[in-house]
């Protein structure tokens, strides 16, 4: 009796132990477990901002206008929105939201239905914007070319656009590009029975219109690209603290972390002596040199005093 009696501890023990080490392993695995659901530890590294010493112009497209008024204002959005995508399509560009101008861009249009560039390039240089750009349709005529016969008709309609396009730097205020373009193109719509289909509808007409148009812009936009290559990239210091720069333009810009950045004064405005014209500005004195330590923002970089002093808000930076 006494033999079964240890025999029958000796059967509790081991049990007990067994159920002892399954419950510390599945501690053990439970924490395994646990450890990789954990998120990693994301660190930034170094990369390539550019390629080559090409910085990215930062350009200012204008709402375009249009020499007649009463036409659908759906025109002049196809045709901005053609020339923008043209220009994004060159990966030279950052075009910016008319929003970041603080002042509504419609009070600067003239009676002569053109925006006083002069003052609108002024409010762009303080956000960095390389050159402002300004679109304008002349003269839009369609006309029917076919005609089938049939419930749904199918119309072959030209389309005769007249297009106009002007740059303004934004530093020097002076027009560097201004160029007219004509495009015809023919395209295919449909109409439903006998309902009139006037050419002035075919004006209207959201397909014949944008084929027009983007042919027309399309041929400009290789004047523009051209002119503001010409233009010296240029930034500002957004902010100063302490020893930290923060600079308005970043990776998307294509600056790099270890780049060093001249930084300057702002230049005097210079003028002809003879008319009073204005000329453009003058280089400021350099103050000294910052380098790019890392990225902000959407598009900003922050750099740390590379030599100089003095660094203040809205001063101009090159690349050195």
């Amino acid at each position: 009796m006494r033999c079964l009696f240890i025999r029958f501890n000796r059967a509790i023990l081991f049990f007990a132990s067994v159920g002892l080490i399954l419950v510390l392993s599945g501690c053990g695995l439970f924490n395994v477990e646990t450890k990789r659901q954990e998120s990693p530890t994301v660190r930034e590294v170094p990369f390539e901002a550019r390629s080559g010493d090409l910085l990215k112009k930062k350009l200012l497209v204008l709402p375009f206008l249009d020499s007649e008024l009463q036409r659908s204002r759906n025109v002049v959005d196809v045709a901005r929105r053609t020339v923008i995508d043209e220009l994004i399509d060159t990966r030279n560009f950052i075009v910016i939201n008319n929003s970041d101008i603080a002042q509504d861009l419609g009070a600067f249009v003239k009676e002569s239905k053109e925006y006083d560039m002069s003052a609108v390039s002024k409010l762009a240089a303080q956000v960095g914007v390389s050159a402002v750009i300004e679109g304008r349709i002349l003269e839009i005529r369609a006309k029917r070319v076919g005609d089938e016969v049939g419930l749904f008709r199918k119309l072959r309609a030209q389309v005769d656009v007249a297009v106009q396009i002007r740059v303004y730097g934004a530093k020097s205020g002076r027009e560097i590009y201004n160029g007219v373009r004509k495009a015809t193109v023919e395209h295919e719509t449909t109409r439903v029975g006998e309902s009139a289909y006037s050419d002035r509808f075919l004006e209207e007409d959201p397909g014949l219109i944008r084929a027009g148009v983007k042919k027309a812009f399309t041929q400009s936009v290789g004047g523009i690209v051209k002119a503001v290559e010409k233009l010296s990239w240029e930034g500002r210091i957004a902010m100063v603290n302490g020893e930290k720069i923060y600079v308005n333009a970043g990776r998307l810009s294509g600056i790099q972390v270890g780049d060093i950045l001249k930084v300057t004064e702002e230049g005097d405005e210079v003028f002809d002596p003879d008319n009073g014209v204005f000329i453009g500005k003058a280089q400021g004195r350099m103050k000294g040199t910052v380098e790019v330590v890392s990225y902000f923002g959407k598009d900003g970089a922050v750099a740390i005093i590379h030599s100089g002093s003095g660094f203040q808000e809205n001063d101009p930076v090159q690349l050195y």
